[in-house]
């Protein structure tokens, strides 16, 4: 249809077409555990960026336990060791199935994996707060 420049957003998942008027589309990658903050700010151009969290579908139990949508099949309970994972690449249904993995599989195997796979990055960020990049991504200074 001769679209050159958009941003579309459904849930956790995002596809961005181009850039904003000639910059980068700036993303933000919401604060787990702060409401409508954001805990980090990417610039980025035709990527499909997708996050799985345990912080939009949850509820605490009598045991003061999160319990989330994120299901670990070899556990049947709610998966735990990270708040968000974050994958960037190069379309929505391979970033979409990568960020619940990466959050199933953890911090360290979840990385391992995404830096095995050409054109794709990860942000982890972990239930102790710390956040982890990809090897193709640098930590902002």
């Amino acid at each position: 249809m001769g679209i050159t420049s958009a941003s579309v957003t459904a849930g956790g998942d995002t596809r961005l077409l181009g850039n904003k008027l000639g910059k980068p589309w700036m993303i933000g990658i919401k604060n787990p555990r702060a409401e409508n903050a954001i805990a980090i700010t990417l610039p980025l151009e035709d990527t499909a960026v997708s996050t799985s969290g345990d912080y939009e579908r949850y509820f605490i139990d009598s045991n003061g336990e999160r319990v989330h949508h994120i299901i670990n099949p070899k556990t049947g309970k709610s998966t735990k060791g990270i708040m968000s994972a974050t994958i960037l690449g190069p379309n929505g249904i391979d970033t979409d199935a990568l960020s619940t993995t990466v959050f199933v599989l953890g911090a360290e195997k979840g990385l391992e994996l995404i830096n095995k796979l050409p054109g794709f990055d990860a942000i982890i960020i972990t239930d102790q707060g710390k956040v982890l990049y990809s090897n193709g991504l640098m930590p902002p200074e």
